[in-house]
């Protein structure tokens, strides 16, 4: 289905993230606060990594410089259980992060070709497309880097 409007994609992200059992991953250049700093996506992700050990869940963003200069819930949830969730950035020497993704568990996806836009392909069951769109965060996450940086950050 296609998603308009910033208010669209922040639902189908909330829902599909209450929804999770095992896997969310999370490819955002600046982790767009609109969708993505919400204290009820921030209790869910947060609910999620830490009811099983066999939870994934993986952020992964431009650099630090990109994420908004106010505090973001979801980057100090990252920081402050790191052992559960990921954050890792683009290595400075890969091209820029254009496109911005999310995906839970095998079925569900949300997919911006170009994060800025506010339009959206998602799914809430689409197996083959979520098994496309892994190899591509495969790709990102492989030659992303773990930024000390983050780990140092006050936000």
């Amino acid at each position: 289905m296609r998603l308009e409007g910033l208010e669209a994609i922040r639902a189908f992200v909330h829902a599909r993230v209450a929804d999770a059992r095992r896997r969310v991953w999370i490819l955002s250049p600046d982790l767009s606060p609109v969708i993505y700093d919400d204290a009820d996506l921030v209790d869910a992700i947060s609910g999620l990594a830490r009811r099983s050990r066999h939870a994934d869940v993986r952020i992964l963003i431009q650099d630090r410089r990109s994420l908004p200069a106010e505090k973001h819930r979801l980057v100090d949830l990252a920081l402050r259980i790191s052992s559960r969730i990921e954050l890792r950035r683009q290595a400075p020497d890969e091209p820029a992060l254009e496109e911005s993704m999310l995906l839970v568990d095998t079925g569900a996806y949300l997919h911006q070709p170009r994060a800025g836009d506010p339009v959206a392909l998602a799914d809430p069951n689409a197996p083959p497309r979520v098994q496309t769109l892994e190899g591509r965060f495969r790709t990102y996450w492989t030659h992303a880097i773990v930024d000390p940086e983050l780990r140092r950050l006050k936000i």
